[in-house]
């Protein structure tokens, strides 16, 4: 496998677990607490927010979302509740075997960054809390061009600023519309298939599926025997 000149790294699930607002919601909610449901209507909103030109924040969307999911579960959730729980992302901690692997690759002199559909201010918070900055060479954050992955300008985006072709960066996501995204604009791609994540578009995945940051390291630092595919 060439090595990539970049690697850009999606931050929610990806890197960091999503433990904490899971505990948030459940406090929220009770058993069956719909995290996954908010989650995708986080995403629909952004994707709303690019066909209409709206865009705002991927926080203030995440609010709008929250609030209607409880709507629809009967629950009236206050303005300042939603965005409490939701304020939870920043101080996400990293997946276990995230920080190693990351140092792994900082060792062999790979460049990284965060690719990421939130605020700037929101993912350096987050990337700071959980440990990961010595890594990271830069947060670069949808917020620079108001479109949210995965329509093409953000990946362009991070390929120029980088200065690098953007053939030569690997988008590394747990999301399998992030890594469609980067391959329709032209990136590689990697995607994480941890547990209880499933490849669920058309066509073949990317080039590279791995379980885990750790076996994006071992694949890319030549000390894995195979790649996982599907």
């Amino acid at each position: 496998m060439s090595r990539p000149a970049l690697l850009a790294f999606d931050v929610n699930e990806t890197l960091l677990s999503l433990a904490p607002i899971k505990a948030k919601f459940d406090d929220a909610f009770g058993i069956g607490a719909p995290v996954g449901e908010w989650f995708a209507r986080m995403l629909h909103g952004s994707l709303v927010a690019n066909h209409v030109g709206d865009y705002r924040s991927f926080a203030e969307i995440g609010t709008e979302s929250l609030i209607t999911v409880a709507k629809k579960r009967g629950l009236a959730m206050r303005g300042e509740d939603a965005r409490a729980i939701v304020s939870t992302m920043t101080s996400l901690p990293p997946h276990p075997e995230v920080y190693n692997a990351l140092e792994r690759l900082f060792d062999a002199d790979f460049v990284m960054v965060a690719l990421t559909n939130g605020s700037t201010k929101a993912a350096n918070d987050q990337i700071e809390n959980a440990g990961l900055h010595p890594f990271i060479r830069r947060v670069v954050s949808v917020e620079e061009v108001s479109r949210f992955k995965p329509a093409p300008e953000p990946y362009h985006h991070a390929a120029d600023v980088m200065g690098v072709e953007i053939a030569d960066m690997m988008l590394v996501a747990a999301h399998d519309w992030d890594c469609a995204g980067a391959v329709a604009a032209g990136a590689r791609s990697a995607f994480v298939q941890r547990s209880g994540v499933v490849w669920s578009l058309p066509g073949e995945p990317p080039e590279l599926v791995v379980e885990d940051i750790a076996g994006l390291a071992d694949a890319l630092t030549g000390s894995a025997s195979t790649p996982i595919r599907l």
